[in-house]
C-alpha cells in the first residue's frame, strides 16, 4: 500500500502499490519457504490434494544464503516464479517460469512426485501444449533466446509395445525425453 501523499480528499488514503522483491534477511526473503509451489486441488472434495516447491529445487543464492547459517540440509524451498502448467491424463508438466532455470519437469498428477526434468534450450515464455503425431504424444513449448525464441518439441517415450503412447499423458511414470523437433 502507498500513501497518497499529498493528500487529496478526492483519492484513497492508500493506493495499492506496484509490488516488488520481497525483502530479505541475511539473503533469505523475509518469507517462509516454499517460495514459489504448486498446488493440487481434490475438486470433488473441495481440499488440496497435493503441493510441491516449484522446480523441486532450490535458487543457488538461497542455497548460498542458507549455507553461510549453517543450515546444508534443507528440503526445496521452490523457485518464486510463476510455473506454466499443463495436465495430461497422468502428468503434470510445469515450467520454472520466467525466473527459473529452463527446465521442463514432469510431476505425477496423482502425487506430487517429481518423474523426471528435461534441459532446455532457454526459459520458457509459454505454457506447456500437447499434440499428438502418428501415434506419438509430443510436449512443445516457446522458450526465449537471442537474437529470437524459438519452440521446442520433446517426445514422450512409447509406453507398451504398440508404439501409441499410452493416449493423452502416456503411461505412468512417463516422462518427456528429447525427440524429434516435432511436425
Amino acid at each position: 500500500m502507498v500513501k497518497t501523499d499529498p493528500p487529496d480528499p478526492n483519492r484513497a488514503a492508500y493506493t495499492a502499490g506496484r509490488g516488488g522483491p520481497v525483502p530479505t534477511v541475511q539473503g533469505l526473503p523475509l518469507l517462509k519457504p516454499p517460495y514459489g509451489r504448486i498446488t493440487a486441488y481434490n475438486m470433488n472434495k473441495g481440499e488440496i490434494a497435493w503441493q510441491v516447491p516449484n522446480g523441486a529445487a532450490t535458487p543457488q543464492n538461497i542455497q548460498n544464503a542458507l549455507a553461510k547459517l549453517g543450515l546444508t540440509n534443507v528440503p526445496p524451498t521452490g523457485i518464486p516464479t510463476q510455473a506454466g502448467l499443463m495436465v495430461t491424463r497422468t502428468l503434470l508438466f510445469g515450467t520454472e517460469g520466467g525466473g527459473g532455470r529452463p527446465l521442463l519437469h514432469a510431476y505425477d498428477k496423482a502425487s506430487g512426485e517429481h518423474v523426471a526434468e528435461v534441459t532446455m534450450p532457454g526459459n520458457s515464455s509459454s505454457v506447456p501444449m500437447t499434440y499428438m503425431y502418428q501415434g506419438r504424444q509430443f510436449i512443445v513449448l516457446a522458450v526465449g533466446g537471442s537474437p529470437a525464441g524459438q519452440l521446442v518439441a520433446f517426445a514422450l517415450p512409447v509406453q507398451g509395445g504398440g508404439g501409441r503412447g499410452g493416449g493423452r499423458g502416456g503411461g505412468r511414470g512417463a516422462a518427456p525425453a528429447p525427440g524429434p523437433g516435432g511436425a
